[in-house]
């Protein structure tokens, strides 16, 4: 869910964390230079953010091998 902000240009409601307004091209920001480092923070964090989770989808699955290959072992030892 977005948080909702209001454009100190025309007055309507934007998404807070959007740069500039939509609607009539405002910048929310004082300059083009902090306007980049917004950008490429925000462009960094999303990057970790997905790593984050590829790294425990993968996390996951390998615990799912290991169960799986454990039970596999096991079963092959009875079998003996």
């Amino acid at each position: 869910m977005f948080t909702k902000a209001v454009c100190k240009g025309c007055g309507r409601t934007i998404q807070s964390d959007f740069l500039y307004c939509p609607w009539c091209g405002y910048s929310r920001v004082s300059n083009a230079e902090e306007s980049l480092d917004v950008l490429f923070n925000r462009f960094k964090e999303n990057r970790k953010d997905k790593r984050r989770k590829q790294l425990d989808a993968l996390e996951k699955e390998l615990d799912d091998l290991k169960q799986e290959l454990d039970v596999l072992v096991l079963s092959a030892e009875m079998h003996k």
